[in-house]
């Protein structure tokens, strides 16, 4: 049986999220903000976060940055619609989904469970992968070394978070093709997350004078020249 934490200030929200995933077979933890979230999340190790932004003592932001210090457990994050800069900012540093306020329970579940599909699915490809050879992906300047999953351009550290790595990594492994958003769901299962990873890693590259994704209008991403 899978843990979800549930981190809000609102009891009646905490209860409706609660009733959706107790009714779907999952275990329910909550924590009324981020302090409490950080204690519950090491006692009860969840399989996803889902967090709200706004709160006292600890917000979702600040929440996110410290467990990303040693977690790279899913977070969904629930948003009121002005939340949109703290929205994306939350993406950029390491969340994977959001759901807007008011949301639907059910959709809510359904972006739960998406993301355990999707995480099974990138486990069996982990261990599909372990017996290929560990050859670091290389296009242009741009290299991964899939031991230590690192990415590197020339040669410069570039910190992606584990959805950015995953999204740049399935683009080097076929450099010359043009990516679906449906390619690049690892976890994420909405095209505004989707444009918001890839936002993400431009603003990792920004630094070094170079955009390593070149958006194809109604097709796609597909990695930017290096010839």
């Amino acid at each position: 049986m899978d843990t979800i934490l549930v981190v809000d200030d609102e009891s009646d929200i905490r209860e409706v999220v609660r009733y959706a995933l107790s009714r779907e077979g999952f275990r329910v933890v909550e924590a009324e903000d981020g302090l409490d979230g950080l204690e519950k999340a090491s006692e009860s190790d969840p399989a996803v976060v889902i967090l709200d932004i706004t709160m006292p003592r600890m917000n979702g932001i600040d929440f996110c940055l410290k467990l990303r210090q040693t977690s790279s457990t899913p977070i969904i994050f629930l948003s009121s619609k002005d939340d949109e800069q703290d929205r994306i900012l939350g993406l950029t540093i390491g969340g994977d989904d959001y759901v807007s306020k008011p949301f639907s329970p059910k959709e809510l579940v359904a972006r739960v469970q998406a993301i355990l599909r999707r995480q099974r699915q990138l486990s069996d490809q982990v261990k599909g992968e372990a017996d290929l050879a560990d050859a670091p992906l290389e296009h242009g300047d741009i290299r991964i070394d899939i031991q230590t999953l690192t990415v590197f351009y020339q040669d410069h550290v570039v910190d992606l978070t584990k959805t950015e790595f995953h999204i740049l990594k399935t683009m080097l492994s076929s450099p010359r093709k043009v990516h679906r958003k449906e390619d690049l769901m690892v976890r994420a299962v909405s095209d505004a997350v989707i444009d918001s990873h890839i936002r993400g890693i431009r603003a990792k590259f920004k630094p070094y004078g170079f955009n390593p994704i070149e958006t194809k209008r109604g097709q796609g991403f597909r990695l930017a020249s290096c010839d």
